[in-house]
């Protein structure tokens, strides 16, 4: 975290249980304007989810929530909607 998070009031908006699952949202949040980081007692020595040991928490800064919670709950929507879609037709080798 910087300084400047650092005397920040955060607020937790995400919780997730992997290293990759934060890195992609912080990320996210970032490319749209948020100044978002992760935060955890994840120790990866751990095999097992253990407790809190296991939680990574996604915070930003307080007066950036509400916009990073309609952003994910948004992300979340469209993925949702992908899903309904039919799945593209098979095509077959040699068929176009």
């Amino acid at each position: 975290m910087t300084d400047r998070r650092a005397e920040q009031v955060l607020q937790t908006v995400k919780i997730v249980h992997s290293e990759e699952e934060a890195a992609l949202v912080v990320g996210f949040l970032r490319a749209q304007g948020v100044d978002a980081g992760a935060e955890s007692l994840h120790a990866s020595e751990f095999p097992l989810e253990v407790g809190q040991l296991s939680e990574i928490r996604i915070e930003v800064p307080a007066e950036q929530a509400a916009d990073a919670l309609r952003i994910l709950a948004d992300s979340e929507e469209a993925v949702a909607e992908a899903s309904d879609a039919p799945p593209p037709a098979d095509v077959e080798d040699g068929e176009e």
